[in-house]
């Protein structure tokens, strides 16, 4: 009878324990490339390669549709690089820095060039003539493919920062200072070609002797057809009507490249595309989908053509440049929301918003027509979500997310934690503003929100709230803050924290029991409603960014460096838990049904 009774009890007992060790995290999008692409060239609709920080080299040769890692064997910055065909190859960059390939990029070697300044630009007309420039008036020349170099005389100090050859004899130079000069005999002599801009001169492309374009700072756009004896560049109303502007003054541009006379693509800052199809007489803005620097772009053929920018931006079009789709969003993830055990929502920078139906296994990208930093998002129903961002970014949806419009916020900063009560009851707060830290309040779904004050003591970012009910809200910030409303915000109260890092996220389990997480490792708890605040071992000196539980006891912390945090003892202790990856994670979440969400840098998503 009593092995009967064992044998029944094991028969329960090795299923549940079995699938307590089944349970994991999984990562269920692998995070991307984290690349501060700083240019690309394609040799033909296969073949391209584009570079970065951190001596960053990736290279497809399937059309874009892959993109594999190259060793450059440096960690310098690798400003720009050249390709004559398929096989031969350099790059430039950092102090000096000069890397050539005979073997599509397999192998990378460096070739001294005789200098430590940094280097803009590389072109070639042939395997074996080509040109570098850079900072401080360098200018070089090789008529071997590189074995050697030796200095052009430029006559100033201007920082190059791009040199174009048509031939073995006319070419280019544009600098940092706005200015423009003009070679006739490869390189010997250089004259100066006036402009009459004063701005930063980025990028230029010609097609031929006679016609060139010049892109910069402050919006410049120039073109010539006349080989650069006179330049023509946008009136300030074509500025006004076609370029996005910050702090009153239209974005800088990167890159400009030209498909035959006619039709042409400018890049640059918060994620603007220019497209022309008079060579540059008007231009005309269209969507590039991201909000991240674009730092250039190319045409392969009159109807494709690639761009890449900063934060691993990689777009790709096959209209001729007036729509853009990106093949791979590495956007970090700031926030997850999950409305059932299968629907949730993601969002990040450069105005990612993810979307699945699947419980994870698929994720569709979503347009909201933003382009800036997304922070927060959650839904106070099936139907009515809110997603939060820099730029005074306050989006609201009344359609299960489908589509998104801008509210009026009447903060004018940046918005970064919201949460809601109820379907009617929520908190928005963000950075500080001219009453103080930010607060905004809804008791109408989100149709109006007003204004709360903090308390007078309190003058920094607020990053965290937890709506505990429609009276009872905890707030967290920067430099230790936590302040406690009761009273449905009209009065917020002050805690003492007892430490002085920045909070991240606030979590009660309870009107009682609460934790708090922040910077260095930080974990608060409170026991009495926020009377007193104990800090607790978390066995980590890692930036604790996101914490929740799914009962009295068990509740999960994640962090920078892939850390995740667990406890089973209501907060008492805290143990590590393997990731899976060492990346920063930034948010979690519960899925109605008890499952948890993670995201982070680099689009990664992990599922438990």
């Amino acid at each position: 009878m009593i092995r009967k009774l064992i044998l029944i009890f094991l028969l329960i007992l090795i299923p549940l324990l079995a699938n307590a060790q089944e349970r994991s995290w999984v990562i269920v999008r692998q995070p991307g490339l984290a690349i501060d692409f700083n240019d690309l060239i394609f040799v033909d609709k296969q073949n391209g390669w584009a570079v970065g920080k951190d001596g960053a080299i990736i290279h497809t040769s399937d059309g874009g549709k892959n993109w594999n890692i190259q060793k450059s064997n440096t960690k310098k910055e690798i400003h720009k690089l050249f390709f004559i065909d398929t096989q031969n190859g350099w790059a430039v960059g950092a102090d000096g820095l000069v890397l050539n390939t005979n073997d599509g990029g397999q192998t990378w070697k460096t070739q001294p060039i005789g200098t430590q300044k940094w280097l803009f630009s590389v072109c070639f007309v042939n395997a074996q003539l080509g040109w570098v420039s850079g900072d401080g008036g360098a200018i070089f020349k090789t008529e071997d493919g590189g074995k050697t170099w030796h200095p052009l005389k430029s006559g100033v100090d201007d920082p190059f920062t791009e040199v174009k050859f048509i031939n073995e004899n006319v070419g280019w130079l544009v600098s940092g200072k706005g200015n423009i000069f003009h070679t006739r005999d490869g390189g010997k002599t250089w004259q100066l070609q006036p402009s009459d801009i004063a701005s930063t001169f980025d990028g230029m492309f010609f097609i031929n002797e006679k016609e060139g374009w010049i892109v910069g700072g402050l919006g410049t756009l120039l073109r010539t057809n006349d080989g650069g004896k006179t330049w023509e560049g946008m009136s300030e109303e074509q500025k006004r009507r076609t370029l996005p502007y910050g702090n009153g003054m239209p974005e800088p541009l990167d890159s400009v490249h030209f498909i035959n006379p006619k039709d042409g693509l400018a890049v640059g800052d918060l994620g603007v595309i220019l497209r022309t199809d008079d060579g540059g007489k008007t231009w005309k803005a269209v969507k590039s989908g991201t909000g991240t620097r674009l730092t250039q772009v190319q045409f392969i053929s009159e109807k494709e053509a690639w761009a890449v920018g900063e934060s691993g931006t990689i777009l790709h079009s096959l209209d001729g440049g007036y729509t853009w789709t990106s093949p791979i969003r590495n956007d970090d993830l700031t926030d997850v929301d999950f409305v059932s055990e299968k629907e949730g929502w993601c969002v990040g920078h450069n105005a990612l918003l993810l979307h699945t139906t699947n419980a994870g296994k698929d994720w569709q990208v979503h347009n909201t027509g933003s382009i800036f930093e997304f922070k927060g998002i959650k839904f106070a129903s099936p139907k009515i979500g809110w997603i939060t961002g820099t730029n005074n970014t306050l989006l609201g949806s009344t359609d299960g997310g489908m589509t998104w419009k801008q509210y009026p916020s009447r903060a004018g900063v940046g918005l970064y934690g919201v949460d809601f009560a109820n379907a009617t009851t929520g908190w928005v707060v963000g950075e500080v503003a001219y009453q103080g830290a930010t607060i905004l309040y809804t008791k109408d779904g989100g149709k109006n929100w007003a204004v709360q004050l903090p308390p007078v003591d309190v003058f920094s970012n607020l990053i965290g709230v937890d709506a505990v009910s429609p009276n009872e809200a905890w707030i967290v910030g920067f430099f230790g803050t936590i302040i406690h409303t009761n009273d449905a915000g009209a009065n917020w109260v002050r805690q003492q924290s007892g430490v002085g890092e920045n909070l991240e996220s606030v979590f009660f389990v309870d009107n009682k029991t609460g934790f708090v997480v922040g910077n260095a490792g930080i974990i608060l708890a409170t026991t009495d409603g926020g009377q007193t605040w104990e800090e607790r071992k978390s066995g980590t000196t890692n930036d604790l960014k996101s914490v929740v539980f799914i009962n009295k006891k068990e509740g999960f912390i994640v962090g920078t460096k892939g850390t995740i945090l667990k406890t089973m003892d209501g907060g008492t202790t805290w143990s590590s838990m393997d990731s899976g990856t060492e990346v920063d994670l930034y948010s979690i979440c519960i899925a109605p049904g008890g499952t948890l969400y993670a995201v982070g840098k680099c689009g990664i998503i992990l599922k438990y």
